[in-house]
């Protein structure tokens, strides 16, 4: 019997509104699709048999590692690709990737590109490794956030493009996020566990749960990049909390770091702003009383405070009228609104 060469590798619970698209669009890829459901109620069991997967139910872990993996060794083909219900192939030439997985010299583990679409209508694309060779012996390891146990593994770029459509509701962003939030609390302690917890919390807009996990991972021995985050993320819920000394604390460690990014710079316009709006608070020229001189640019605090809402994204600047064929815009005015 010829091994199949690709299976699609997927975990799923009450899928039904999802799983029918994601199949549709696997139809030449794969040549077997290996699915663990972990409870599902509605008809996602009946729609993976209908397409043929090879399905085994089990109860739900609270881990993602442990039902990856468990999809994994459902699989009999050389290479897996992972892939979730509200997930779909696009933009893939079947028959050359397929031919560039049976024929090229490859590294064990294959990046894929991966499409976020957001409610906003805000859209990324990131590099995930989401193809691998199953008899490589490369698995999941964490509850939520789950990461492959990989250091120094080379890869290469696939050609497999796939949309994720998850984050397009709001209410089932936030409910995902609690159930994450819940998952990272219960990990021990330790860097993964507190970036979880610090990034669903910050979905969530719960600021004081993002500052100390954030302080923990700052303080950590972890890689660079990933405090670097913590301070980032840390400094702007110490920003929304009114924290200042956490806030510097933020700034001066990820100024240590070494590490140059933008959202380094952030941390300390940040700073600088709410210096700014401190000095402005103990009296500005919209308060009664007697100047010698008005502040040369912004009249009252409230200036500033809007300035620090817009760079922390709750607010958004937009032009007032149409931009001019000259590059100008009709009017020199910004108007605010809700972001």
């Amino acid at each position: 019997m010829v091994r199949p060469l690709l299976s699609a590798c997927m975990i799923v619970r009450n899928e039904e509104a999802n799983l029918r698209r994601c199949l549709a669009s696997l139809s030449g890829l794969v040549d077997e699709i290996a699915l663990v459901d972990t409870g599902s109620t509605d008809g996602t069991l009946e729609i993976a048999r209908e397409a043929g997967a090879r399905v085994i139910r089990d109860e739900w872990r609270n881990d993602f590692s442990f039902h990856r993996n468990q999809s994994i060794e459902l699989a009999t083909g050389k290479w897996c690709l992972i892939i979730d219900a509200d997930e779909e192939v696009v933009e893939t030439v079947i028959g050359a990737a397929r031919w560039h997985l049976e024929h090229d010299v490859l590294p064990p583990l294959l990046m894929v590109r991966v499409l976020l679409q957001y409610p906003d209508g805000k859209q990324l694309e990131m590099l995930v490794p989401r193809l691998m060779q199953k008899d490589a012996g490369i698995r999941y390891m964490h509850a939520v956030h789950e990461q492959l146990d990989v250091e120094d593994c080379p890869a290469r770029l696939s050609s497999v493009r796939i949309r994720h459509h998850g984050y397009l509701s709001g209410p089932e962003l936030a409910r995902k996020e609690k159930r994450n939030l819940a998952l990272a609390e219960a990990m021990p302690p330790g860097p993964h566990a507190w970036h979880c917890r610090a990034r669903a919390a910050m979905t969530l807009k719960d600021w004081p749960r993002v500052v100390e996990p954030c302080r923990e991972l700052a303080r950590s021995d972890t890689s660079p990049v990933l405090r670097l985050e913590a301070c980032v993320l840390g400094g702007v819920a110490a920003c929304r909390v009114r924290d200042d000394n956490q806030l510097a604390e933020f700034a001066r460690i990820a100024s240590d770091l070494g590490v140059d990014s933008p959202d380094r710079h952030l941390l300390d316009v940040l700073v600088a702003m709410r210096r700014y709006a401190g000095s402005l608070a103990e009296g500005d020229s919209m308060t009664p009383g007697p100047f010698l001189r008005p502040w040369t640019f912004w009249h009252d605090r409230t200036q500033a405070e809007l300035m620090m809402e817009v760079l922390l994204g709750e607010r958004r600047m937009l032009n007032a009228a149409p931009e001019r064929p000259d590059g100008g815009s009709g009017k020199d005015g910004l108007v605010h609104r809700e972001g």
